[in-house]
C-alpha cells in the first residue's frame, strides 16, 4: 500500500436524482432533506419509523452491522470530515421515541424551503445537471462554489428507446454464452481464479450485460449480496394503480443522471472525486441502467415521486413535518429507499446494501485501508490502530514471479470478528453460500496458509481464494502472512495507545489464565523470536491464539528481513585489477582469498601479498609526501536483477568467492536469491518461494553475512 494512505472521508453532501421526462429536466427526489445542514434528528426519526414497520431492527436496511465498522473512533460518530452532523442510524429503541419528542424533532428540525438547494432554485440547478447527449454514460463533474457535483448521464437511445436493438443483441449472444459457465459457478460459491478483495459483490457490469439476454439467463446471476442478507425472490415492482400505468405509458423518459453531491478538502480533491465516482457513482449508474432497460423501473419511479412534489409544497406552506413526508416517500418509493440506504451508508464509510427492486440486490462501497506501509509523520492524517506493515505492499515492477500456490502459501485469514459471532451471522442469513463459509472457517487457523488449509481438509484452494475474498469484501476478514512463532513480532509504533485501558479488560476476559495485555507488550518492546515468550509447548495453541488477537487490534506487528547484496573491498581491488583483462573465471579466482584465508574485521577478507608482490613493492615505494590513494570501500548492489557493467562484474567475483569459500550448494543458493536482495523482498518468503526449509534458508544467509556479502536490515 502507498505511503499516502489518507483516513475514509467520503464527503458525500447529498445525492440528487435528476431526470428528463418528455424534454424536460427535473430534480424529482434529493437525500438528505436538507443537504448540508443538520439532518440528525429527521433521519433517526425516519429510522425509528422503519423499525417500527420491521418489526426488527435485523431486517432494516439502513441498520449498523459489525462487519461495516471502521478503523476510526466511532465514539463520536455524529461528526462527520465534511463538518456538517451525518446521519446516525443506530437509533434509540422506537418505542422510547414518542409522538412528543417526534413533535419536537419536526418543530425545530422539519422546515425547509422544497425549491431550493444549496442556495439555488432546483429547476436553474436542473438544468445544469442536464448535460447534452455527448456526454451519454461519460463522467460529469461540475463545481459550485465549494460543492462538486459528480454524475454519470445516461441518455435513451434515439431519444427515447432503453433497450438494445435485436442485430445489436445477437452480436453479443456468442460472448455471453462464454460467461454462463463461471456466472453458474461463482452461484454456486466457486470461482475460476478469483483474487484477494476482488470486488465481486458489487458487479454492476454483470446487471448491465444481463439486459440483452433471455430470463432464464437473468435468474442465474449470482446475488453475493444475499450470503449476509436473505432477501425473499418476490416478484418487480408493481404500479399501485390503473391510473398512475397509464399516465407513465403516455411518458418519455429521455435521459436519468444520479449526481452525488461533494464537499472534499481542497488537498484531497481528485482523491476523493475519483474513489466516489469508481466505487459508487459508476456502478449505481449501470445498475439503473439495467434496471430501466429492462422494466422502465427509472420512469416509473421518477413518476411516481414526482406526483409527491406537491405534497412537497403543500407540507411547507402548512408547516407540515419534513420527516413525516420522507418516511411517506421510503414507503411508496423503492428508487427512493436505495437512494437514502446509499447515502446512509457511504457517507459513514459502510457497506451499502441497496434493494432496486424487491428481487434484486447489489452493494457499494468505497474501500477502506486496511494497513498502512509507512509511518505517519507529525504533520500528515494520522490512522491509530491501523495494521502498519509491508507484506501487503508489492513492489512496483516486481521481477519475482510468483504463482498462484506460492502465493497462497505466503498469505492466510485473519479474522476481524470473534469467529461465533462470525458463525451466528452466515447462519442467520440462510444463503447458499452458508454451509461452504462455515465449513472453510471451521478448519481455518491463522497459523496454516490458505495451501496449507486446502491440502489438510480437501477443500479446493480456488474456493477457498473465493471464500477468502467473499469474507475480506464484507470487512470481516484481513489477509495476513501465516503467523510462526519463529517470526520476530514488536509493538507497532502505530498502536493506538488511548485505547490501552478499554483493551486490557477485554483482553483479561478473552485469556483469563495468561499474562496481562501491558505486560505481553513489555515483553515484545524487544525484538527477539516469539517463541522466546512461549514457556513450554501446552501454552503454544493459547500464544498463538493471543498473537492473533493482538495483530487484529494493530498492537503488533511482525518485524521483517530484507537483505542487499555488499560488495566488499577485496572484490573490488579484484575486479579493478581485472580490469584491462577478459572477464574469466581463472583471472578472478587468482585474485580472490581462499579458504584458509584469514577473516578481516567487519566481516571482510584480507588478501595475504605474495612474495613477488612484496618485492615489487619495496621497489616502487611511494616517495614521502607523495599522495597515496585511499583504500577502497564496501559498495551496495541495489537491484541485482538489472546490474550491469562494473556491477555484473562484481556479482560474477561473488558467486566464485561463495563458490571457494562455501561450496558448490551455496553457490547455487547465492545465484536464486540474488533476486531477493534488493531490499524489497522479506527473506522471511524465501522458504515459501523457492520451496526450502526455513533452518537451511537461515544457515545461508548466517554464512554470506559472515563473509561480508550480505547486508541485512529489520522494518516492518
Amino acid at each position: 500500500m502507498s505511503s499516502n494512505v489518507l483516513p475514509p472521508n467520503p464527503c458525500l453532501v447529498a445525492i440528487l436524482l435528476v431526470v428528463k421526462i418528455n424534454a424536460e429536466p427535473r430534480i424529482v427526489f434529493h437525500y438528505p432533506p436538507r443537504p448540508g445542514k443538520d439532518n440528525t434528528h429527521i433521519t433517526r426519526y425516519l429510522a425509528a419509523q422503519e423499525k417500527e414497520k420491521d418489526g426488527s431492527s435485523s431486517t432494516d436496511d439502513d441498520s449498523s452491522t459489525s462487519h461495516d465498522e471502521i478503523a476510526v473512533d466511532n465514539d463520536n460518530p455524529k461528526e462527520s470530515k465534511t463538518g456538517v452532523n451525518t446521519p446516525e442510524l443506530d437509533v434509540e429503541d422506537p418505542a422510547s421515541v414518542s409522538p412528543e419528542k417526534n413533535a419536537m424533532w419536526d418543530s425545530q428540525y422539519g422546515k425547509t424551503k422544497w425549491s431550493d438547494l444549496f442556495g439555488l432554485p432546483s429547476a436553474g440547478l436542473a438544468r445544469l445537471l442536464c448535460p447534452p447527449p455527448s456526454s451519454d454514460k461519460q463522467k460529469f463533474e461540475m463545481s459550485i462554489d465549494d460543492k462538486v457535483f459528480v454524475g454519470r448521464p445516461v441518455f435513451a437511445r434515439d431519444g427515447d428507446s432503453w433497450q438494445k436493438k435485436k442485430t445489436e443483441r445477437k452480436a453479443k449472444a456468442k460472448s455471453a454464452a462464454i460467461d454462463d459457465k463461471p456466472t453458474e459457478a461463482r452461484a454456486r460459491g466457486t470461482a475460476s481464479e478469483p483474487t484477494l478483495g476482488q470486488d465481486e459483490h458489487a458487479s454492476t457490469d454483470a446487471l448491465e450485460h444481463e439486459s440483452d439476454h433471455s430470463e432464464a439467463r437473468k435468474s442465474r446471476q449470482p446475488n453475493l449480496t444475499a450470503a449476509h442478507r436473505g432477501h425473499s425472490n418476490k416478484t418487480g415492482i408493481e404500479m399501485n394503480t390503473q391510473a398512475e400505468q397509464s399516465k407513465v405509458s403516455k411518458e418519455v423518459l429521455n435521459m436519468f443522471h444520479v449526481v452525488f453531491v461533494l464537499n472534499p478538502p481542497p488537498l484531497e480533491y481528485q482523491l476523493r472525486v475519483k474513489e466516489m465516482y469508481d466505487h459508487v457513482v459508476r456502478k449505481f449508474s449501470k445498475a439503473l441502467k439495467w434496471a430501466q432497460a429492462r422494466s422502465n423501473y427509472v420512469l416509473r419511479e421518477a413518476s411516481l415521486l414526482y406526483t409527491e412534489a406537491p405534497l412537497m409544497k403543500r407540507a411547507h406552506a402548512e408547516d407540515q413535518s419534513l420527516a413525516s413526508l420522507y418516511h411517506r416517500y421510503r414507503s411508496r418509493s423503492l428508487l427512493a429507499k436505495a437512494i437514502s440506504t446509499l447515502y446512509n451508508s457511504i457517507s459513514t464509510s459502510r457497506i451499502a446494501h441497496v434493494n432496486l427492486t424487491q428481487s434484486s440486490s447489489l452493494s457499494f462501497q468505497i474501500p477502506i485501508p486496511t494497513s498502512i506501509s509507512v509511518l505517519p509523520g507529525p504533520l500528515s492524517h494520522q490512522m491509530p490502530g491501523l495494521w502498519l506493515t509491508t507484506a501487503t505492499s508489492l513492489p512496483a515492477n516486481d521481477e519475482v514471479e510468483t504463482t498462484n500456490s506460492q502465493l497462497a502459501s505466503q498469505f492466510t485469514l485473519l479474522l476481524l470478528s470473534d469467529l461465533p459471532v462470525i458463525l451466528s451471522e452466515i447462519n442467520d442469513a440462510s444463503s447458499p453460500l452458508s454451509a461452504p463459509l462455515t465449513h472453510y472457517l471451521q478448519v481455518s487457523k491463522p497459523t496454516k496458509s490458505f495451501l496449507q488449509i486446502s491440502q489438510s481438509s480437501g477443500i479446493p484452494l480456488r474456493d477457498i481464494q473465493f471464500l477468502a475474498s467473499h469474507l475480506i469484501y464484507w470487512r470481516k476478514a484481513r489477509a495476513i502472512p501465516p503467523l510462526h512463532q519463529r517470526d520476530t513480532y514488536i509493538v507497532s509504533p502505530n498502536a493506538d495507545m488511548s485505547r490501552l485501558v478499554s483493551a486490557t479488560s477485554k483482553f483479561a476476559k478473552t485469556f483469563p489464565a495468561l499474562p496481562s495485555l501491558p505486560k505481553l507488550l513489555n515483553l515484545l518492546s524487544t525484538p527477539r523470536a516469539y517463541s522466546a515468550l512461549i514457556p513450554s509447548k501446552d501454552h503454544k495453541e493459547a500464544f498463538m491464539n493471543i498473537l492473533a488477537w493482538l495483530l487484529r487490534d494493530g498492537w503488533v506487528t511482525q518485524l521483517r528481513t530484507f537483505a542487499w547484496v555488499r560488495v566488499p573491498p577485496y572484490i573490488i581491488k579484484a575486479v579493478e585489477g581485472d580490469a584491462g583483462k577478459s572477464l574469466e573465471s581463472s583471472s578472478i579466482e587468482l585474485a580472490l582469498p581462499g579458504r584458509d584465508t584469514e577473516k578481516a574485521p567487519h566481516g571482510t577478507l584480507a588478501v595475504p601479498p605474495s612474495p613477488a608482490s612484496s618485492a615489487a613493492s619495496a621497489h616502487t615505494a611511494v616517495p614521502h609526501g607523495a599522495s597515496q590513494q585511499p583504500p577502497p570501500s564496501a559498495s551496495l548492489i541495489q537491484n541485482p536483477r538489472q546490474a550491469a557493467g562494473v556491477s555484473s562484474r562484481y556479482l560474477s567475483a561473488i558467486s566464485i568467492h561463495v563458490l571457494r569459500r562455501q561450496g558448490v550448494e551455496a553457490q547455487k543458493a547465492w545465484n536464486k536469491c540474488l533476486k531477493y536482495f534488493d531490499g524489497r523482498h522479506a527473506v522471511e518468503t524465501i522458504a515459501v518461494q523457492e520451496g526450502w526449509k526455513r533452518k537451511k534458508v537461515a544457515e545461508f544467509l548466517a554464512g554470506w553475512e559472515g563473509e561480508g556479502v550480505l547486508l541485512k536490515g529489520r522494518c516492518w
